[in-house]
């Protein structure tokens, strides 16, 4: 028997258009089209496009944060500027490590206001939720404003897909260690890099 798309192809589907065509220029048409499947199929799984969209917003934000603390879990190194590198990395990759991650990332920065106001609040409590994770992460620094200068890291590393795309940055690599670094320097610790100028 043939395997048949189910929810998450449709969802992966939607985001691909949502990416190519912004959510205005997309339709469900296309979006059911790209997944393999019928658009009453897609309506049985989303009632609407914007249901689409709030879905994959919710996940999105899910995944960052399992992603964040799993790795964070499994570092070997416990010291806060350890923990601070990891979260950076984590973020940054999340962001750009194939070209669905760097479309993804466009539609959530893109997108993210066409949701009715209990649905933003939804995703505004998932967005506070990482902030508070990156929080705890910059508080050992002692930094005057912890809350903020994570927002500052948190709104950085998920900024970067158009000028890493357009090659401005390098390879993922050296955007984690820049960015390893920026990270560094705004919570006072020593440079990632021996012999970095402070």
């Amino acid at each position: 028997m043939a395997h048949r798309p189910g929810k998450a192809a449709i969802l992966r589907a939607a985001v691909e258009v949502m990416g190519a065509d912004g959510y205005e220029g997309s339709s469900t048409r296309d979006m059911a089209a790209r997944a393999g499947v019928t658009v009453a199929a897609l309506y049985h799984h989303f009632p609407s496009k914007l249901d689409l969209l709030r879905e994959f917003l919710d996940e999105a934000h899910e995944i960052t944060i399992a992603r964040l603390e799993r790795r964070l879990a499994a570092l070997d190194d416990p010291t806060p500027a350890a923990r601070l590198d990891e979260a950076v990395a984590t973020l940054v990759a999340t962001h750009l490590h194939d070209d669905f991650a760097q479309r993804a990332s466009n539609v959530a920065l893109r997108e993210y206001t066409r949701l009715a106001p209990p649905d933003r609040a939804a995703i505004d409590a998932k967005r506070a939720l990482l902030l508070d994770r990156v929080t705890a992460l910059v508080a050992p620094f002692g930094v005057a404003e912890p809350r903020e200068t994570a927002r500052a890291l948190v709104t950085l590393c998920s900024s970067l897909v158009e000028p890493f795309a357009a090659g401005e940055l390098g390879s993922m690599a050296d955007v984690i260690a820049l960015y390893q670094d920026l990270a560094r320097r705004l919570v006072g610790a020593p440079p990632t890099s021996p012999g970095a100028p402070p």
